[in-house]
C-alpha cells in the first residue's frame, strides 16, 4: 500500500463537529485553511480532517474556528461535482494521526 504523508498548519474554518461511527467509535471532522503566497498573490487552500478515537472527541472541545492547529496524517484528494459548475470540485481530505 503507498501513503501520502501531509503535515499542515492553519486555522480552523469552523469549529470541529463529532459525530459517531457505525461500531459505536467517535470521530471529529473540521476544516484546515491554509495561506501560501504564489506569484505574488495570496492562496488560500483548505482540508477536510477526520480523526478517529476517544482523544480526538475529547480533544474536539479545544478545536474551535479561528484556533491554530498542525495536523498529521495520511493525504488523499476526492473528486466531486459541484452544482453550480460544470468543473469538478477537488476536495484536499487528511485522516489525522493520533
Amino acid at each position: 500500500m503507498n501513503i501520502c504523508h501531509i503535515t499542515v498548519s492553519g486555522r480552523l474554518t469552523d469549529d470541529a463537529k463529532v459525530d459517531d461511527t457505525t461500531s459505536g467509535g467517535h470521530y471529529v471532522r473540521f476544516s484546515v485553511a491554509r495561506n501560501r503566497r504564489e506569484r505574488g498573490e495570496e492562496v488560500t487552500e483548505y482540508y477536510l480532517c477526520t480523526w478517529f478515537g476517544e482523544y480526538a472527541a475529547k480533544a474536539a472541545q479545544s478545536l474551535t474556528k479561528g484556533t491554530k492547529v498542525c495536523v498529521d496524517g495520511e493525504f488523499s484528494t476526492r473528486y466531486y461535482e459541484r452544482e453550480s459548475s460544470d468543473i469538478p470540485g477537488v476536495s484536499l481530505d487528511v485522516r489525522v494521526s493520533a
